[in-house]
């Protein structure tokens, strides 16, 4: 769900954003109830959404200081999602310099440590005593703040801690791919560590403790991997051209076919994910499987594949002569399916072909360890 635009960053609230605020409410609200005994539901209530809401407000802050700074070096940042997990800032491209990767990487930290200080500074000096729930709230929120930007801190990549370890080994190697996969590997290896300590503590902190630090230092793994392939990929593709990622289109599907025709003579026959779609001479759209997968077969015999494409104009186009990384960030900027791109010659501009995100993963099969 978008919630707004800061900086043309687009901030969208995944649902389980409100696992997060639970959560965090559920544990603020239990604090109150210890410190504030007879506390009425309504107050556990208010307690627990105020520091729910704060901490999500927190999290967009520490991910809008990740995003500005990025954008200060010329990088391109599209959105900011709020997700059960805290936040990511879709910074489009990797920083161009290890100074840049440190100096983004550590104010993110930095806003949360800062946030939580000043929080737990109202807190222990204002001259005046505050209501419970005030004064719950402010510690609560200092210490969630604090306990945040410590914990980005951890040399685990991919977060914020893990990114600046990686800026440190790409300064003193020169190779960022090098510096990926060793930042990458101490982040698997303190997922696993976390892993390991959640499983001896459900001996001592309860099973509920212990399994979401568990889920955690999985999710920390996954991401760890997967963050290092994507590195690999995009550099990968960055010594490609366009041109050489195509797929020439030298079948075609007309305007007027049906949707059974289009199965049963092109689909099946070629088999292919998609086709593009002519009119005369002109190619108009392109059809893929998963559109032709939403017509009811017995609607399928009525169905124009002409009136079920997509138009050629919805389609991103890049120049032949483009790196397959920039046509990875088109891929990824695309929000409706097909992710497909159109790619046109130097010259003319006429279409010479398609890729998708097939062609991108059959690519890379064959050429990550020939490059």
């Amino acid at each position: 769900m978008k919630i707004g635009k800061i900086k043309g960053i687009v901030i969208s609230l995944h649902i389980s954003t409100l696992l997060i605020i639970g959560l965090v409410g559920f544990y603020a609200a239990d604090l109150y109830a210890n410190l504030v005994p007879g506390s009425s539901i309504f107050d556990l209530f208010i307690v627990g959404l105020i520091n729910g809401l704060i901490i999500l407000f927190s999290v967009l802050i520490h991910e809008l200081t990740h995003s500005l700074i990025a954008q200060r070096y010329g990088l391109k940042v599209s959105e900011i999602e709020l997700y059960l997990f805290g936040g990511v800032s879709k910074i489009e491209q990797e920083p161009n310099n290890p100074r840049s990767e440190l100096i983004i990487s550590i104010f993110g930290p930095i806003s949360s440590l800062l946030i939580g200080a000043i929080f737990l500074a109202v807190l222990y000096l204002v001259p005046f005593s505050i209501p419970p729930i005030l004064s719950v709230t402010l510690f609560y929120s200092g210490i969630s703040n604090v306990g945040l930007g410590i914990f980005n801190l951890i040399p685990a990549y991919p977060i914020d801690g893990g990114r600046a370890l990686r800026a440190l080994l790409w300064n003193k190697r020169h190779d960022m791919l090098s510096a990926t996969k060793t930042a990458s590997k101490v982040g698997s290896y303190i997922a696993y560590g976390l892993m390991a300590y959640g499983f001896i503590s459900m001996f001592f902190l309860g099973f509920f403790n212990s399994l979401w630090l568990i889920i955690i230092a999985s999710f920390l793994n996954n991401q760890s991997r997967h963050a290092y392939f994507q590195t690999l990929n995009e550099l990968t593709l960055s010594k490609l051209s366009a041109k050489e990622l195509t797929r020439i289109a030298n079948v075609a599907i007309p305007f007027n076919k049906t949707v059974s025709e289009a199965i049963s003579n092109y689909f099946i026959v070629y088999k292919k994910v998609y086709f593009p779609v002519i009119q005369g001479r002109n190619v108009v759209g392109i059809i893929h499987l998963e559109d032709i997968k939403k017509v009811p077969i017995n609607k399928r015999n009525d169905i124009i594949v002409g009136y079920l494409m997509k138009k050629i104009s919805q389609f991103p186009i890049v120049n032949e002569n483009n790196t397959g990384k920039d046509v990875l960030m088109k891929l990824a900027q695309m929000r409706d399916r097909p992710h497909i791109v159109v790619v046109i010659d130097s010259n003319q501009n006429n279409i010479i072909g398609y890729i998708g995100e097939e062609d991108i993963s059959t690519s890379l099969k064959f050429l990550k360890n020939d490059i």
